[in-house]
């Protein structure tokens, strides 16, 4: 083995805190690399879930336009509106 013992594999022939500054950096760059592409797909996720349910409701809405005939009401609008504008939050 290269070095005698587990101080001087701490040391590394005088660069230790060089070499353990370098590791130590890298590990926190993966981790909040990691960390951060985790949020960013549950937000990801999160959002095309509302997206999915607005299209539903606007779809259910649209059908039941078509089948009475006319346009949708105002509170149908405001309804509507206000899903959408929770959505977004």
């Amino acid at each position: 083995m290269y070095f005698d013992s587990f101080t001087e594999f701490l040391q590394m022939g005088k660069h230790g805190l060089y070499v353990w500054l370098a590791y130590g950096s890298t590990a926190l760059v993966l981790l909040w690399t990691w960390l951060s592409a985790q949020q960013s797909l549950a937000s990801v996720t999160r959002r095309v879930e509302q997206q999915a349910q607005l299209a539903a409701r606007n779809t259910q809405l649209a059908a039941r336009n078509t089948m009475s005939g006319g346009a949708a009401t105002g509170s149908e609008r405001e309804q509507n509106l206000a899903g959408y504008d929770e959505s977004e939050t």
